[in-house]
């Protein structure tokens, strides 16, 4: 027997059937999405699923279990639907709405399971929450609440239903720190928390799950009343305390959970029932204390500024990684579908970042690596560099011995560049100087096939400029990485006014396969990242330089969720490595980008960085800024935190504005996203322009927003509205 309750343009179809296990009927009730989509849940799809609950004649079955299609459970509600809210009542609907539907299922009178097949995460968890027992395929990786990420909580009752799961302080560690950090749950983690009761094979899952359940329910398999609730003491002051060293300033979302958090133990039960069957506890539970609560406090979420900048960002990746798919923008070429892949790669270089890249390319697109290095002696360093690397990533777990000794095998070295004959790609990673890099492609170009590609990493030299002297100079293109390369997923695509559209096509496809996200931007100094930074960095330095306070001026952002000081992040980067980036836009810009005289005079005397651990300034550097500062012209300023916030800031509007005008980047979403997975800029922010826009830097200095209101902000509220 199978039925199916859906309207017409709902993504997501509920379906119920009846599956016979010897004496036992289950009834099974399948979530359906459109092919290559996850199940997300629409008002429309909650209803059928409240519908369909409904509907199961639970005489005649002895239990109902609930399944997704295809290789995922599902996630949460459908965040499309969000961005037309506007108001807080519009977001208590929303959530009503899901504890509706959810509640038809902590009402049904027989036992329930949830057969996780594969991701859930958010909503998806939440239901899987309401049922009794839970199983889940042995492959998934991504079990988990996501909505602290997201400036929202859990809204359908998965706060409540965790914590009388795992505890408060469990329920705390999944719906903040890892969903802040955007750490979901093995299939192993979420067995060894409790938040599951079997991993099951992810072959015939669902065979073996209604086995498994077939068992629970003829007393064949024992399954705890429930995992054992932590009886320690809760802090959420360390909880709290524990994001700020992540993300500093202020998260409402955050805020919003913990308090839900300690008013679910407060109006809980001291201990659990007696019940040792979990059904009947269920039944003898009264329902979702916080609900109320739950309701009202999502509301204000989503129509709070953080919120509605999360989801902007969260649209914002999603169109950049759909564009990075390998097999979303196949090669113009006579052949349809997508590019040959590389049968042998070529990297000049062999420094850390050369040899970070021949790391990342043999590993990803399995192919045979080779290193040009200027010297023998030097071409063994990069090889031991590579060891060194592939050493790390095994004892770190991400790499197995036998998989470790193929990438090895695949990565060669010389000094002769002859052998780069037969690559049908190779980028470069040299020193960040022009003639050096016009000679690399001279050498390059005269023993590669034709149609090789040629990528440079430079992160800020001229794509039209290295090409100057090439004779095909339409197959260069810029592919910059970021430092870790193995970590930050960002690829700035540089084009030149050259670029073939085959080989922008060829570079999107590439950096999918190397598992990157790629923005397009134009070939204009520094790029997007580089650039925003160093007018950050020019203009921190210039306030220092003057003699401002450089603990206050260095901190002035941290209210904002910056994830580094500018002088920490300076000296992360290297001050060497940031001087020279500061001269390429100095030569470009000599009005914005001024060369810091205590930065020349930190590289100069070959310093580390400006800061000491605890972010003050060194003694050594603390007596060059004084005496830098002696020797300027400028009146020291006299500045609050307020009025070095509005300088920097204001500073950045300005440079995104220039940026957009010259044509460097087409939206602003494109340096959101590139701020975002290039620099580690917060979610909460949506980015950069967002935060410029919120905090009014963007109409100061440039006379206008980046966005209108409602589409990374919280709409605004009619009077009346607000009256009522």
């Amino acid at each position: 027997m199978k039925s199916a309750v859906h309207s017409q343009g709902t993504p997501t179809r509920v379906s119920l059937s009846i599956r016979t296990l010897g004496p036992h009927r289950i009834a099974l009730v399948t979530f359906e999405a459109d092919p290559g989509t996850l199940v997300t849940w629409t008002a429309a799809a909650l209803a059928e699923l409240d519908a369909v609950v409904r509907s199961i004649d639970t005489a005649g079955v002895s239990a109902v279990a609930f399944i997704g299609s295809g290789s995922a459970f599902g996630a949460g509600a459908d965040l499309a639907g969000f961005q037309n809210a506007q108001s807080p009542a519009d977001g208590e609907r929303i959530a009503r709405e899901g504890y509706t539907a959810f509640t038809s299922i902590s009402r049904i009178p027989v036992p329930t399971f949830a057969f996780l097949n594969g991701t859930a995460v958010g909503g998806a968890l939440e239901l899987a929450l309401r049922a009794d027992y839970r199983t889940v395929a042995a492959a998934t990786r991504a079990i988990g609440l996501p909505e602290a990420r997201l400036g929202l909580l859990p809204g359908w009752g998965g706060i409540a239903s965790l914590s009388d799961l795992i505890g408060v302080d469990g329920a705390a560690d999944i719906a903040v720190v890892r969903s802040l950090a955007g750490r979901h749950l093995s299939a192993a983690e979420s067995l060894q928390r409790g938040v599951t009761d079997a991993v099951i094979t992810d072959e015939d899952f669902l065979t073996e799950s209604l086995a498994w359940a077939a068992e629970v329910l003829g007393g064949g398999v024992t399954v705890a009343a429930a995992p054992a609730r932590a009886t320690g003491a809760w802090n959420a002051d360390a909880v709290r305390a524990s994001v700020a060293r992540r993300i500093p300033g202020s998260l409402p979302a955050v805020d919003a959970i913990l308090t839900l958090l300690a008013a679910w133990q407060a109006r809980s039960a001291a201990g659990r029932s007696d019940f040792s069957d979990r059904t009947l506890a269920r039944l003898a539970s009264g329902g979702d204390p916080i609900e109320a609560d739950t309701v009202t406090a999502f509301g204000a979420l989503m129509h709070s500024d953080e919120c509605r900048a999360s989801i902007y960002a969260f649209f914002t990746l999603q169109a950049a990684r759909k564009r990075s798919r390998p097999d979303s923008r196949p090669v113009g070429t006579a052949a349809a579908g997508t590019p040959a892949p590389a049968t042998r790669v070529g990297v000049i270089g062999g420094g850390l970042m050369a040899t970070q890249l021949a790391v990342l390319f043999a590993t990803r697109l399995d192919a045979p690596t080779h290193l040009t290095e200027v010297t023998p002696e030097r071409a063994d360093l990069a090889l031991d560099r590579v060891s060194a690397q592939l050493d790390k990533a095994v004892t770190r777990g991400g790499l197995s011995p036998e998989r470790r000794e193929r990438i090895q095998a695949h990565i060669t070295a010389s000094a002769d560049p002859i052998d780069q004959t037969g690559s049908t790609l190779v980028i470069e990673a040299v020193f960040e100087d022009l003639a050096v890099k016009q000679q690399v492609w001279a050498s390059v170009e005269s023993v590669v096939p034709l149609d090789t590609i040629l990528l440079t990493n430079t992160s800020s030299l001229s794509i039209a400029d290295q090409g100057a002297e090439l004779l095909r100079p339409e197959r260069l293109i810029g592919l910059h990485f970021f430092n870790p390369v193995a970590v930050l997923p960002l690829i700035e695509i540089v084009r030149s006014g050259q670029t073939s559209p085959d080989v922008i096509d060829a570079a999107f496809h590439l950096a999918g396969s190397l598992g990157k996200t790629a923005v397009l931007v134009g070939d204009t100094p520094g790029f997007v990242v580089n650039r925003l930074l160093t007018r950050l960095f020019s203009d921190t330095l210039a306030l220092i330089d003057s003699g401002a306070d450089a603990r206050l001026v260095d901190t002035a952002l941290v209210g904002d969720g910056l994830p580094m000081t500018a002088l920490t992040l300076l000296d992360y980067i290297g001050p060497a490595v940031q001087l020279h980036i500061f001269e390429t836009m100095h030569a470009a810009y000599p009005d914005r980008f001024i060369v810091s005289p205590s930065l020349r005079r930190v590289v100069d005397e070959k310093l580390p960085g400006y800061l000491t651990a605890t972010g003050c300034l060194t003694p050594e550097a603390c007596a060059i800024v004084d005496e830098v500062a002696a020797a300027s012209a400028a009146t020291r300023p006299v500045l609050s935190n307020a009025g070095v916030r509005d300088l920097l800031l204001g500073g950045l509007a300005d440079e995104a504005a220039r940026m957009l005008a010259e044509g460097t980047v087409a939206t602003p979403a494109d340096i959101d996203a590139c701020m975002i997975l290039g620099a580690n800029y917060p979610h909460h922010t949506g980015g950069l322009t967002p935060l410029l826009d919120r905090s009014g830097a963007s109409l100061a200095r440039t006379g206008s927003t980046f966005h209108s209101p409602g589409v990374a902000s919280a709409p605004r509220i009619p009077e009346q509205a607000v009256a009522r």
